[in-house]
This record gives C-alpha cells, structure tokens and sequence, in this order.
C-alpha cells in the first residue's frame, strides 16, 4: 500500500505537483539521510547533502524515467554526491597537510547521535547509537574500495552492475569486493553479535 502511494505522488510529481514532490521528501527524508551518513560520517555535512539531493531531484525529474524504482534513483543521486564530497574532502585535506599536522588529526570520530528525524525512546536511541557506532568503526577497517562496494549495495540497494557501472570496474570485481568485505565485517562485528545474544 505505502508503494502504490508513493508511486501516486511520483506520477503527481511528474505532472509538476510540488505539493506531492514536498510530500515525497517527508516520506524519503530520513532514508535519504541514513544514506548520507552512512558515507560522510557527519551529521550536519549529511544533513546538508540531504538537502542538496532532493533539490537536484526536484529540478531533474525530466530525467527520471517512470518505470524505474524512484527510491534507487533518489539514493544513487544521495550517493553520488557524498561520493563527491568526499573526493573533494580528500583534495582540501591533502592540500592543507603539512608536516605539523598529525595523522591523529584527521580522526574523524565517532558516529554522531541523529536526532532530527524520528522520536526513538532512549534506550533505543542508546541502543541504535552503540550499534551504528560499532557498524561505522567496522566500516572503517575496509580499504576505501571495498566499503564504497558495501554502501552502494547495502545502504544504497544498488545491483553488481549498477555499482560496476558507478565505479568503472568489471562486476565480477563488485562482487569480489563485497564477498570479501563482508567477510571482514562479520569478523569485525563477531563479538557484538555474542554479546546481543547473551543480552
């Protein structure tokens, strides 16, 4: 049912209707957020960007073609520009190092709580803080490779092909990639599994 409504207000969309495209965001907001975090690692970059992708979804909705999945183009739109961000992120950092500067300084910490969409009580904000912080250090372990793989297929829902196609690599690659850190990630995140077991 919540599928054929937001398929209702993309077709509205479509049809120049800013109400149903305004009631599209509402519904996608915090999705589209947890996309953005989960690449930046940054709630007020995240939330800016979430900004940013719904704004270029708005003014490129000719390019949207019906038959496709409207979440996945959203989410590849979240993508790209987090991806983005980090290539520039990356750019800036390397042009303002200089031997002063520490590795220790470009820690970027832990997972910030979010709390600007939904109202989780607080032991299961505490509980999706722990949890989001052990998946995000775990994320961290991967080689930048890999775990663009993993967010791309796992957060984004994108298919092989689909990330093959982003990254310019074969999709047989995709799929080592993901084989591979996934592996790494049910090592890495073992422990908390026995101890939510135990709990």
């Amino acid at each position: 049912m919540a599928d054929e409504i937001e398929q209702q207000l993309v077709t509205a969309a479509l049809r120049g209707d800013k109400a149903a495209f305004g009631e599209l965001v509402d519904r996608l907001k915090r999705p589209v957020f947890g996309v953005c975090m989960a690449h930046l690692r940054d709630e007020a970059e995240a939330m800016d960007l979430v900004q940013d992708t719904f704004l270029k979804a708005y003014t490129r909705l000719e390019l949207f073609r019906p038959d496709s999945n409207f979440r996945a183009w959203i989410f590849r739109i979240a993508a790209n520009g987090a991806i983005d961000r980090i290539r520039r992120r990356k750019v800036r950092r390397a042009s303002e190092l200089d031997e002063t500067v520490s590795a220790e300084g470009l820690d970027e910490g832990p997972l910030p709580a979010v709390s600007s969409f939904g109202r989780a009580s607080p032991f299961q904000a505490h509980h999706d803080a722990q949890l989001g912080a052990r998946i995000e250090a775990a994320l961290a372990t991967l080689p930048e490779a890999m775990r663009q793989c993993v967010l791309l297929c796992d957060v984004n829902g994108c298919s092989y092909q689909e990330i093959a196609e982003e990254l310019g690599i074969p999709k047989g690659t995709v799929m080592s990639r993901l084989f591979y850190a996934r592996k790494k990630l049910q090592q890495e995140l073992q422990d908390y599994r026995e101890e939510a077991t135990r709990g």
